[in-house]
């Protein structure tokens, strides 16, 4: 159990202590990121009389199964997280809450996806229609700008061919809309990969020909986004890709509470384009292609008997924290000064999203023969992880999928990886050390706090009474559990400083004749903060997620300083664990691991209460990636601080011959 676990647990048990006044206070389940607002939402509810209990939980998935387990009665979540309850077998539960804009309390939909057209377009079906036309999207990657159009023209037979494995998945759907459309406007960031997003682009750069500024077709530009598709489309384009709500805007049209307005565009000069081939006029009702789905509360069906009273605690909770202007209506319960919880039919998961005929969007794969990034781990552990995360990358729209392959060790996942029975191997530098014996290569790297390494720092406890490591002799040392990096790392530093001879032979002897026993550790901070250790050495970035206040870190120049103020405390350079890939990868596979790891990267350090990629696992710290990770970046070359750990383990090893 890490320290910001075991601060958790004590936090939980105390909170519970004080505020669990009955058995039957409904229990709501939060990502440990949003579970301290969660504290002040349930203290605030006790004091207005509203019995909630708050359980923390990893993150969103997490809450799933605590839900499942029975340790938590509902959850606040996206559509995408109903996905996943859906597909894998979790059918006793229940939305039995919607989040609504106030703009639109009645609207069944959060939106619904349309394609406007001119009124006076020629176009006999869609399947031969649209071939050739200019069409005008949000933006790569949207909903209703993107994958619904995708999806649905993909079922179709209208998008297509889309069974080309010589390219990636997102290349192959910019391919198909290239081929389809004879111009377009699709901003964004075509790739996570800098150099593939500039290849992309110039590739099929006439879907960028429409955009206010053609060269970047990125974002601001006037011309992308729910408006912006309408303003290409009336300045020169044939098809817009859009939401009904924005076209009631767009053309000045009233909606929910807002009345008429005068606008510059006739809404009579456009008309909605059905999924039949029909029109109908844009001052009517609308033929919808798909539609995304509100967010809600995710209920078990072991509190059905108290559904009523569920809903009654969500709508009290939202009337007292809009009152208060509490932080956590929006963290919490995801509501907002704009958006209002509104009873429902209670329905399941996948029966909500196949009514917004949203399951299959989501669900798209495109790719034949699927393509999957495959990672290998080497225990249980790394195992539950990585099919969690698998299953969440997918839901949110990562792809190729990834996959997870279990070998015993190390040597046997770098021999899998040569192979082909799996893409990538996350390795230490320790490990890494082996990827030439099996020609294999750093594709990406960890980043801490967008540096490619890690600075080792000493920390010991702040009553201590130590000033420099020359004092820290004959006392007890907390280095990181997995490989020697750390090892290796504080032991070229002691040579440097005259600590140890370099002539000591062998190192290992004289490490542990410097210090009086040197202790392993997943979390070396852990190993001092609970009296194992008289000093942990650990990186720099890994320190912002543990308990800053009962420790301080040696400088070199003798002092001492807080956490936050020891940025330059650094002792010696560790390299960033590497996933590593086949040296003679294809170009596609390659763009494919990239395009699917990268995303994952970003996806989840923006959003880790979707899915915790960088944190503890089921109270285990470090696995596959590391906790104070902040994403992953591409290798261009080779890692320079790896290079310099390389040099250093050659000459230990002159020594320990």
């Amino acid at each position: 159990m890490t320290v910001a676990n075991f601060l958790l647990l004590t936090s939980l048990l105390v909170t519970s202590g004080v505020l669990a006044e009955t058995d039957d206070t409904l229990r709501i389940c939060v990502p440990q990121k949003v579970y301290n607002d969660c504290v002040k939402m349930m203290e605030a509810g006790k004091a207005a009389n509203i019995p909630v209990k708050c359980v923390s939980a990893r993150d969103r998935y997490d809450c799933t199964e605590k839900l499942e387990g029975g340790k938590a009665d509902f959850e606040a979540l996206d559509p995408e997280d109903m996905y996943n309850v859906a597909v894998f077998g979790k059918d006793h539960f229940d939305v039995v809450k919607e989040i609504r804009t106030k703009e639109e309390p009645d609207a069944e939909f959060r939106y619904e996806a349309v394609a406007v057209v001119h009124k006076d377009l020629n176009l006999k079906n869609i399947k031969e229609g649209l071939k050739g036309l200019k069409s005008c999207h949000t933006g790569v990657g949207r909903n209703v700008g993107y994958k619904i159009p995708i999806t649905k023209l993909a079922q179709m037979g209208v998008l297509g061919p889309l069974n080309d494995d010589s390219v990636s998945p997102r290349e192959l759907e910019l391919k198909a809309l290239s081929n389809l459309f004879s111009k377009g406007c699709l901003v964004g960031t075509w790739s996570p990969h800098p150099e593939t997003n500039i290849r992309l682009k110039a590739t099929y750069k006439n879907l960028c020909a429409l955009c206010e500024h053609p060269d970047k077709c990125d974002y601001p530009d006037q011309n992308s986004g729910y408006e912006g598709a309408l303003r290409c489309l009336a300045t020169g384009g044939d098809v817009a890709w859009t939401k009904v709500i924005f076209v009631k805007k767009f053309f000045g049209m009233a909606y929910g509470s807002t009345p008429a307005k005068p606008t510059s565009y006739k809404p009579e000069d456009y008309a909605y384009l059905c999924p039949d081939g029909s029109k109908k006029p844009i001052t009517g009702p609308a033929c919808t292609w798909a539609a995304r789905p509100w967010q809600g509360y995710l209920a078990s069906r072991d509190v059905a008997k108290e559904y009523k009273e569920l809903r009654e605690v969500i709508s009290k909770l939202n009337n007292l924290g809009e009152n208060k202007h509490a932080d956590w209506i929006t963290s919490v319960l995801l509501l907002s000064d704009k958006t209002v919880p509104v009873d429902n039919k209670v329905i399941s998961p996948g029966e909500y999203l196949k009514k917004a005929k949203y399951f299959d969007v989501i669900s798209r794969n495109f790719v034949v023969p699927g393509h999957q990034t495959r990672i290998c781990v080497v225990k249980q552990a790394e195992l539950e992880k990585c099919e969690a995360l698998a299953k969440v990358a997918f839901s949110r729209d990562i792809r190729p999928k990834l996959d997870c392959v279990l070998k015993r060790n190390t040597e046997e996942c770098l021999q899998a990886v040569k192979d082909k029975q799996a893409e990538v191997y996350i390795a230490d530098p320790q490990e890494a050390l082996l990827a030439d014996k099996y020609n294999l290569k750093a594709l990406l790297n960890e980043q801490y706090n967008n540096v490619d390494k890690q600075e080792l720092v000493a920390v010991v406890k702040k009553n201590s009474q130590f000033k420099d490591l020359a004092s820290l002799k004959a006392k007890r040392a907390c280095l990181v559990q997995n490989g020697k990096s750390g090892f290796n790392a504080v032991l070229k530093y002691l040579i440097e400083k005259k600590l140890i001879s370099n002539s000591h032979c062998p190192y290992e002897k004289a490490m542990t004749e410097f210090f009086s026993s040197v202790q392993q550790s997943d979390d070396p901070v852990e190993c001092l903060v609970f009296g194992q250790g008289d000093v942990a050495f650990v990186p720099y970035s890994a320190l912002h997620k543990t308990a800053k206040d009962d420790v301080e870190v040696l400088c070199k120049d003798g002092s001492r300083k807080p956490v936050d103020k020891a940025e330059a405390c650094g002792l010696v350079t560790v390299p960033p664990r590497m996933v590593l890939g086949r040296a003679d990868l294809s170009v596609v596979h390659l763009d494919e691991v990239r395009h699917s790891l990268l995303t994952a990267g970003k996806t989840f350090s923006e959003h880790p209460e979707y899915f915790l990629m960088y944190g503890d696992f089921k109270g285990e710290a470090n696995l596959l990636f590391s906790n104070h990770a902040s994403g992953l970046v591409a290798v261009k070359d080779v890692v320079p601080a790896f290079e310099e750990y390389k040099l250093l383990v050659k000459d230990l090893a002159v020594c320990n011959a």
